[in-house]
C-alpha cells in the first residue's frame, strides 16, 4: 500500500465518520416530514446512474450483476426506511420523522456491508475478472436501490398516516 492509498484510505474513512456523527446527533429528534418532497433525491440519483450506465454500459450478463446490486439496495433501503418512526403533529396535521438507534446502526452496518462487499468484489474481479467499471455500475445501482425503496417507502407510509 502507497502512502497515496493510504491517505486515500483515511480521508474517505473520516468523512464517512463525519456523516456518521452528523446522523448520531439527529437520533431521537423528531423532523419534519415531506412525502411530496422524498421523490428529489432518488430521481437525482437515479438520472445520474443512467448517465453512467449509458455511458458505460454492462454487456450480456454483466446486466444480471447490476441488476442484483439494484435488488440487494432495494431490500436494504426497504428495510432501513421501515425503522423510521413516523407520527402526525395533532395540532397542525404536519408528519414528522424520527430515526432510531436501530436505524443508525443499520445506517453504519449498510457501510460496513459496502466496504466489504467492495473488497470482496475486488477479489472476485481476480477470478471471475469482473472489471472495474462493472464493479462500479454494481454500486452504483446498489446506491440507487437503497435511496429510492428507502424513499418510497417512507412514502407509503406518510400517505398512509394522513389517510
Amino acid at each position: 500500500m502507497t502512502p497515496e492509498d493510504l491517505l486515500h484510505y483515511i480521508l474517505i474513512g473520516a468523512a464517512v465518520a463525519v456523516a456518521l456523527l452528523i446522523r448520531l446527533r439527529r437520533i431521537g429528534r423528531w423532523q419534519r416530514l415531506r412525502p411530496g418532497a422524498l421523490w428529489i433525491v432518488p430521481a437525482i440519483f437515479t438520472v445520474l446512474a443512467a448517465m453512467i450506465l449509458w455511458q458505460f454500459p454492462p454487456y450480456g450478463r454483466e446486466w444480471l450483476w447490476v441488476a442484483f446490486g439494484l435488488l440487494a439496495g432495494g431490500v436494504l433501503g426497504w428495510q432501513r426506511g421501515r425503522l423510521i418512526q413516523i407520527r402526525v403533529d395533532p395540532a397542525s396535521g404536519l408528519l414528522f420523522q424520527r430515526s432510531s438507534p436501530t436505524a443508525f446502526l443499520f445506517l453504519g452496518l449498510l457501510v460496513l456491508a459496502r466496504w466489504v462487499l467492495h473488497g470482496a468484489v475486488g477479489m472476485a474481479d481476480v477470478h471471475w475478472h469482473l472489471g472495474a467499471m462493472l464493479v462500479s455500475n454494481i454500486f452504483i445501482a446498489f446506491a440507487t436501490g437503497v435511496l429510492g425503496a428507502y424513499r418510497l417507502e417512507l412514502y407509503i407510509r406518510a400517505r398512509r398516516h394522513l389517510g
